[in-house]
């Protein structure tokens, strides 16, 4: 239940995600004017044992003068969807991007991400991200919010989020290059992908220590579940009955981690009408 959990919210999640990442238009209260447009840090993966801090970034646009950025932000624990307290505070901006972009940076640690966040009931935030529990927070995360009070006194409520979520080891964006092979829309197996070589972005959400989930093939109302054990093996699972892992015409197309690089190679396919329609994914962690 845990599981079907995490992955219902995070589908709903990454479909809200994106669709702020295409409007980068605020949501204004009282007259609606330009300016004061933030576009911050969207999702920032806390990979347990390996990051002694982490920074959020918001690039504040040039325009209409911005006096402050208010942030408000709570923490979600995924295993029962509970939402602690709400803290808040201001950065100040002074109008300094009247002229100019400029770039304001939170710096977090772990202690400093769990400071005065209280959850209602059962368990709380582990004062270690070592403790020997955190496996069990995996996938939980700090949901960040913005609005911003103009010189004028305008106050414009920002579109855009950030997520900083509890991970493990390969959480965290990508680039990825995708190969999709249809037995009848077009190419030809194995040298010409329909629609040639697609280059997209895909958030690696962590679900437990070892496994993540992405969106399904350029579909995000379906996912991949990504799972490498302790030796470097690769599984992947789906939340279709139809979809299987591997290349049906190759055996040598075997999933794989390279823990030097970070880079991750999938191949799975389901059956349609004409034959099967495979995919070839590359993921490449995204600097």
């Amino acid at each position: 239940m845990k599981n079907i959990l995490k992955i219902t919210f995070g589908i709903l999640f990454i479909a809200l995600l994106f669709s702020a990442c295409e409007e980068y238009d605020d949501f204004m209260t009282g007259d609606a004017k330009t300016g004061g447009l933030i576009v911050p840090s969207k999702m920032i993966p806390y990979k347990l044992g390996l990051t002694p801090s982490l920074d959020i970034n918001i690039e504040v646009r040039q325009g209409a003068p911005i006096e402050t950025i208010h942030v408000s932000y709570y923490y979600m624990r995924m295993s029962d969807t509970t939402v602690s307290n709400t803290l808040t505070f201001d950065i100040p901006v002074g109008g300094a991007n009247a002229t100019e972009e400029i770039n304001k940076t939170m710096t977090y640690t772990w202690d400093q991400l769990r400071e005065g966040i209280v959850l209602p009931t059962g368990p709380q935030i582990p004062a270690s991200d070592l403790d020997p529990t955190i496996g069990s927070f995996i996938g939980d995360y700090w949901l960040f919010s913005y609005k911003v009070t103009l010189s004028d006194g305008r106050e414009i409520i920002n579109n855009n989020k950030t997520t900083v979520s509890i991970a493990n080891f390969f959480a965290g964006t990508y680039d990825v290059e995708l190969l999709y092979f249809h037995p009848t829309a077009g190419g030809t197996y194995p040298t010409e992908a329909y629609g040639g070589v697609r280059k997209l972005k895909k958030d690696l959400v962590p679900v437990s220590p070892y496994t993540c989930y992405a969106f399904f093939g350029v579909w995000e109302d379906n996912v991949t579940n990504i799972t490498i054990d302790a030796s470097n093996n690769v599984s992947i699972t789906f939340d279709r009955d139809d979809a299987i892992s591997g290349d049906p015409y190759d055996a040598t197309k075997v999933n794989s981690y390279d823990p030097e690089t970070g880079v991750i190679q999938i191949y799975y396919h389901y059956y349609g009408s004409g034959g099967p329609r495979i995919f070839w994914e590359k993921f490449t962690p995204k600097n």
